[in-house]
């Protein structure tokens, strides 16, 4: 929740096919790496995002990491290594069967917590239990589907006859590319919601009060608001500090606030520069070229407090926010 946790995608391999799968297209089959929302190819550029939001942890998810079981193991002892052992690490897995082989890899790297997405209980999954106690946490992460209350009850009953440490439950969303498998199930988008399936909650909620009365697990549920409202803009927030500009302000949701300027009709970067920094004394610390973007960005006071002599010189002014990202997505565009 507090946002410190790196989020490593260390492949979009995968051979489950679930139809819930929220992946994007540029993710979903493709073998590629991002760390929190940067692609990499590199160990040292996601060690670099992790200092980027001062991480505390890192959670190893994809498609299925143990597909590419020698990268994940590469890219959790270069994090062990870098943050020390109390840097906790996480990783989720739907291979099956989860056995002793697949998984001894990573708990010599350092692993501290497994997360199946499924659950088969055999003599696989015994041993794996025997060879994590008292060093590894092992629990079943699942998303809440609504109509299936009682099967996912039954499924906590044998979770908890294997002892496992925990039970994650995960609301429902629609994604890019699951959302006609998911309409075609019957499902549908919650009102209230902008990708949230309506009766998710619901049922996690329904499935938390059962198991607090029939099993000694620990459920948790993470609801889609807790995930994009509270998670990713504290993780935001973490990042924006070590990314803004001296002119750019941090909003409260993580945004980067900055004045924009674009030169009037027919006019250069080069020359709109020297109008800006010559007449209307602008500081040059105060101006940063974005050729991108054919603009100047800079303090949004200063920009507002200039604006009306600014567009009496054919310049358009406004006030942007941007993810504080490396692609510097920008949310909102305010025309002054």
């Amino acid at each position: 929740m507090r946002g410190t946790k790196l989020v490593l995608f260390i492949t979009g391999r995968c051979e489950k096919g679930c139809f819930y799968c929220p992946l994007s297209e540029a993710r979903y089959g493709k073998d590629v790496i991002f760390a929190n929302e940067v692609q990499v190819t590199q160990v040292e550029q996601a060690l670099k995002e992790a200092h980027m939001i001062d991480a505390e942890g890192v959670g190893i998810t994809g498609g299925e990491p143990l597909l590419e079981i020698d990268r994940t193991c590469q890219y959790l002892k270069a994090f062990k290594q870098e943050f020390g052992e109390r840097f906790h690490a996480h990783l989720y897995t739907a291979l099956e069967p989860v056995s002793v082989e697949r998984v001894g890899p990573l708990l010599d790297a350092g692993l501290d917590e497994l997360r199946l997405h499924r659950f088969k209980a055999g003599e696989d999954l015994d041993k794996l239990r025997a060879m994590t106690r008292g060093t590894v946490d092992l629990g079943l992460e699942i998303p809440a589907l609504p109509g299936q209350l009682e099967q996912m009850k039954r499924l906590l009953l044998d979770v908890d006859a294997a002892h496992l440490d925990f039970v994650n439950i995960n609301e429902l969303e629609f994604g890019p590319l699951n959302a006609d498998q998911l309409r075609t199930r019957g499902f549908v988008l919650d009102s209230k919601s902008v990708a949230a399936v309506r009766g998710s909650e619901k049922t996690a909620i329904a499935l938390l009060d059962w198991a607090t009365r029939h099993t000694s697990l620990n459920v948790h549920f993470c609801p889609l608001a807790l995930k994009d409202g509270v998670q990713l803009r504290n993780r935001f927030r973490r990042r924006a500090k070590h990314v803004a500009a001296p002119f750019e302000r941090i909003s409260s949701d993580g945004l980067l606030v900055k004045g924009i300027i674009h030169p009037a009709a027919g006019m250069s970067l080069a020359e709109a520069f020297e109008i800006l920094t010559n007449e209307f004394r602008m500081p040059t610390e105060q101006l940063q070229s974005n050729a991108r973007r054919d603009c100047f960005e800079s303090s949004s006071m200063l920009v507002r407090r200039l604006a009306t002599q600014l567009k009496k010189r054919g310049f358009r002014v406004g006030v942007a926010q941007e993810y504080p990202i490396e692609s510097r997505f920008q949310v909102l565009y305010t025309p002054l």
